[in-house]
């Protein structure tokens, strides 16, 4: 608990820190049309967020979604890259107008930006080395011999010091998902948390690691995009945005140029939430 309130005071601080400075530059609705630009901030994170490392294209199913937004808004958008830990700081700053981070919408980082309405529901795992017989559940993992890897800022990170205080966490400072899924690989930790759809297609490639939690993901949470806290009337336009996205079929259409639908289901849907994306011969709804 005490760790919880320091880090909402710290964001806090944050926020209110760089208060006069973003009430100065960050822009509003009528600003950003006026300027003819959107500033929108990533994080390279397949498949959302896709950095061809030869060409530097910039794609994936996020990036799709806010161009489509952004052309039914008139304006051009303009992509700025962040990190998980800093992409508060970056809004608050108006280094950017939104952030199309796909990001865990919290009630810690609720209380600093604005999340728009959930573009889906993503569950954590658990990644440990193939031969580790200590884990069956997570109270298995709150022990001080055990050595968590999270990346620095993101809320696998905020999970794993609420749920497993005992425990040794390794705070890994990168954009990375994957990081803490190499820590566990070298033997530098002993269990890496992070969504379970990421987990998934790390797997495929390592099968030295596994995730613990695979059929049964835990923590289901709204994955979301955020702006400036109190940017109300940017946030209700990104809202029609996804709905409307949402709502005709569209944001599937464009997630499965990334993700199977049949793959995605058990890690991106929770109880009485449609499963995204569906797969294409799925109907409007999907139940487990």
């Amino acid at each position: 608990m005490k760790t919880t309130k320091l880090t909402i005071s710290l964001l806090l601080a944050l926020a209110m820190g760089l208060g006069a400075v973003s009430t100065a530059v960050a822009q509003s609705l009528q600003d950003i049309v006026n300027r003819g630009t959107i500033r929108i901030g990533y994080i390279p994170s397949p498949p959302g967020t896709i950095m061809d490392p030869v060409s530097g294209e910039l794609r994936g199913f996020y990036v799709d979604g806010m161009r489509e937004i952004a052309e039914q808004m008139g304006v051009e958008p303009e992509f700025v890259e962040t990190t998980w830990g800093n992409f508060v700081a970056g809004l608050q700053s108006g280094q950017f107008d939104v952030s199309i981070a796909g990001t865990f919408a919290t009630v810690q980082r609720s209380m600093v930006v604005d999340f728009t309405t959930p573009i889906f529901y993503l569950g954590y795992g658990a990644i440990v080395r193939t031969d580790e017989t200590r884990y069956e559940t997570l109270e298995d993992m709150n022990d001080p011999d055990t050595r968590i890897a999270v990346v620095q800022g993101g809320s696998a990170e905020d999970f794993a010091r609420r749920n497993m205080p005992e425990a040794t966490i390794i705070s890994l400072d990168t954009g990375n998902l994957t990081a803490p899924f190499v820590e566990v690989m070298s033997n530098r930790a002993d269990v890496a948390i992070e969504d379970g759809y990421t987990m998934s297609r790390f797997i495929e490639q390592q099968p030295s690691v596994m995730n613990l939690f695979e059929e049964n993901p835990y923590n289901f949470t709204p994955i979301a995009w955020s702006v400036r806290k109190g940017n109300t009337d940017l946030l209700s336009t990104l809202n029609a945005g996804v709905d409307m996205l949402i709502s005709s079929g569209q944001w599937d259409a464009l997630a499965r140029e990334y993700v199977d639908g049949e793959e995605a289901t058990r890690y991106i849907n929770a109880p009485n939430f449609i499963a995204f994306p569906r797969p294409a011969n799925a109907g409007t709804t999907s139940e487990e």
